[in-house]
């Protein structure tokens, strides 16, 4: 999809919109005609029933285009919100389709303008030219003729000082067009300082770096600024060039036309109708240079959100293989099977993961651990789909990855995430996600299994106010509630990413009893050793590498890696046998 696809979804909208302006364009042109002929043939010789003629037509004529401006109008605006509600849907549905490697290279801050500042720049170019495209040429054009019809000899000074008004306002909106696309990066660079300022306020707070990060907004907002005054100061050249030739124009007609009534060539009323066309011509030019500049910002913006509908969806290589029944992990039952086989994955052109080969059986618990940027993360996301690797193979159950639908393969695998998300609204919605039939007593025991009930049943139930991010909970319970998301989910396996860090250790001993006791492959990422110590087994990544995969014991007797991490934590042992 692209952005001239959505506007062109409207075309018949459009062509009324577009009709309708057009035809309240050349109703205006006749009014300095029909003025003319109302001074020439009604008031010079007197003549009251043609005064009263024609002044009915000069009535009848604006009301005539205020009718039709008026279904443009109507036309415009219905076409101005729909070309926005498809962007920004289609926006959306993309932002959900991408994987996370393509969301973090285009950013945060570039995604909010585009669906924000960007789709409002199209709504209006699309607005602007519906009103104005038409009306403006025809303006223009109409009155250069309506000229030369009235006087041939005076034309010339029509076409001269239309081509150099045209020539100037040309020159200042291709100047214009290619500082906005500055001005919109500006944007996202002074959205991002103000989205990592309002994300990170208590550290910049607790390290007293206000004044560094003052400077740092207030540079990128110079610059900002700096940009849109460069952009003014070009399209403020406008209006003196334009006032400059028309004046210029009208005193060449008021001069000659006045020699060429005093020959008789011309009466005083086209003289009139002239300076009518000569000062139309010049709103309609400065009309033309506002929709231009208009124009430049919506093609700016909208190359921005080709660019971004235009990345490839791995939802779009499934689309095949959901329809297949045979590779949907919802015809079989029981725990998962992970297999890894010489998987690598990359991010921005650096190693993440190398040649990662392991297997999971399937009813197993694994734990794994590593260092501080080990891969942990980027693993979790490459088991389900989020991230796209870059060779080997990844299969669930004997299937390549590739074949599975990505709804079937997050379905049945349940994720509790680094960091705990809550979403705004009430805890039995936070809880339900995708299952709005599941019960509230489903929903209870998710609860009681995750050791979060007890604080739930002191407030409101499952109708307690969950405030945006969840921040009305302690990051403890911000965490069991997560859990309790992910138990609620009938899934296959169940993935604890560093979820249990904020939880005492008698809490998460008691969670992890209850997830052992489930018919789930178990896979729990985690700093401490005490939270995987009696896994099946436990996988050591260093650096994006395997150096371990086997029991505690074994990994204490042969990996240095994980010698090393149970040496930190645990000091005082020999390094044999229990924590």
């Amino acid at each position: 999809m692209r952005v001239k696809d959505v506007i062109l979804e409207n075309k018949g909208k459009e062509i009324l919109a577009f009709s309708a302006k057009l035809i309240e364009a050349v109703l205006e042109l006749m009014v300095p005609y029909v003025m003319a002929d109302l001074i020439n043939k009604g008031i010079n010789p007197g003549n009251t029933t043609y005064i009263w003629q024609r002044g009915l037509l000069l009535v009848l004529l604006p009301f005539l285009g205020y009718c039709f401006a008026l279904v443009c109008q109507w036309y415009a605006s219905v076409t101005m919100q729909t070309v926005g509600t498809r962007l920004r849907s289609a926006l959306f549905d993309q932002v959900n389709q991408l994987t996370l490697n393509q969301l973090n290279q285009v950013g945060a801050d570039s995604l909010v303008t585009r669906v924000t500042n960007d789709t409002n720049n199209i709504q209006e170019a699309v607005a602007r030219a519906l009103r104005l495209a038409s009306r403006s040429p025809v303006i223009v054009i109409g009155s250069i003729i309506m000229a030369y019809l009235i006087s041939p000899q005076l034309s010339p000074i029509f076409i001269i000082a239309g081509l150099i008004l045209g020539l100037a306002f040309t020159g200042i909106t291709l100047n214009s067009n290619r500082r906005y696309q500055g001005i919109q990066h500006g944007l996202d660079r002074l959205s991002q300082v103000v989205r990592e300022n309002l994300n990170g306020i208590r550290v910049i707070r607790a390290f007293v770096n206000q004044n560094t990060e003052i400077h740092r907004f207030q540079k990128e907002n110079d610059h900002l600024v700096d940009q849109q005054i460069r952009v003014g100061q070009v399209q403020a050249l406008a209006t003196p060039i334009s006032l400059s030739v028309v004046n210029i124009a009208i005193g060449l007609i008021l001069y000659f036309g006045g020699r060429l009534v005093n020959n008789a060539y011309l009466m005083q009323g086209e003289i009139i109708a002239l300076t009518s066309y000569m000062t139309s011509i010049f709103l309609a030019l400065s009309v033309l240079v506002r929709l231009l500049v208009v124009l430049s910002r919506g093609f700016a913006s909208a190359r921005r959100i080709d660019d971004f509908l235009a990345l490839p969806v791995a939802g779009e290589e499934q689309s095949a293989s959901e329809k297949n029944s045979n590779n949907d992990l919802a015809q079989s039952t029981g725990p998962l099977e992970i297999t890894f086989d010489q998987v690598n994955f990359s991010y921005s052109d650096r190693p993440l993961l190398s040649d990662l080969s392991f297997q999971i059986h399937a009813g197993e618990f694994i734990g794994i651990i590593g260092g501080t940027a080990a891969g942990k993360t980027s693993l979790v996301n490459l088991i389900l789909a989020f991230n796209q690797k870059q060779s080997g193979e990844i299969m669930i159950n004997g299937q390549a990855i590739e074949s599975l639908s990505l709804k079937g393969l997050r379905q049945a695998i349940a994720l509790v995430p680094q960091k705990a998300v809550l979403f705004k609204g009430s805890l039995r919605d936070n809880l339900k996600m995708d299952q709005p039939n599941i019960s509230d007593n489903d929903l209870w025991q998710a609860l009681e299994e995750a050791q979060a009930a007890d604080f739930i049943k002191q407030d409101q139930g499952l109708d307690t106010r969950v405030d945006q991010g969840g921040m009305n909970f302690s990051g403890g319970q911000r965490q069991r509630l997560t859990i309790a998301r992910a138990l609620a989910q009938p899934s296959r396996a169940i993935i604890l990413d560093d979820a249990v860090s904020a939880l005492d250790f008698a809490t998460e001993g008691r969670l992890r009893q209850v997830l052992l006791e489930k018919e789930q492959t178990l896979i729990m990422v985690s700093q401490r050793i005490s939270s995987i110590l009696h896994a099946d087994k436990i996988l050591v990544l260093d650096h994006g590498e395997l150096v371990g995969f086997a029991s505690h014991e074994e990994l204490l007797a042969t990996c240095p890696t994980y010698q090393k991490i149970y040496a930190s934590q645990y000091p005082d042992s020999q390094g044999k046998g229990e924590a």
